[in-house]
């Protein structure tokens, strides 16, 4: 079975768009990019203070930036991550700084963002990103459960 997430196009530039949903940890409201081009989902670590940090699947866990830049990152697992009115349960993300993309869209469109979803979140449920509807369509016929 399908299920939808929406979300909201926000333009940074000029023919310059990021799509936008809003979710939330353990009930914490927050913004996320889709980023297909990002290869794991991260969510700024000031949203995993309380979170415990997991076994990595590497020994040196790190993300590279657009500009190829090294984050270190911590994984973990989160025990309720919503989106839309979806509950994924004890799904494993990757925690880093965001500050400087958070700072950077709160002064263009006025958003602070909590995290990326990168490619692993969207292969994994077989979604669908539908820019005519603005609607992420998910595929629930599988557990959640990491």
């Amino acid at each position: 079975m399908n299920k939808e997430i929406p979300f909201t196009l926000k333009e940074l530039e000029s023919n310059s768009f990021h799509p936008i949903v809003l979710g939330s940890i353990n009930g914490v409201a927050m913004n996320f990019i889709v980023d297909t081009g990002a290869s794991r989902t991260v969510i700024d670590e000031s949203f995993a203070k309380d979170i415990e940090i997991i076994k990595s699947e590497s020994e040196e866990p790190f993300a590279a930036g657009i500009n190829a830049e090294k984050l270190e990152v911590q994984q973990v697992e989160i025990p309720i991550l919503e989106l839309g009115k979806i509950n994924f349960i004890k799904m494993s993300v990757f925690t880093t700084d965001l500050s400087g993309i958070s700072e950077l869209y709160e002064k263009m469109v006025g958003l602070t963002i909590g995290g990326l979803l990168g490619c692993d979140f969207f292969k994994k449920h077989q979604a669908i990103v539908n820019f005519k509807d603005s609607i992420i369509q998910i595929n629930t016929t599988h557990k959640n459960k990491e």
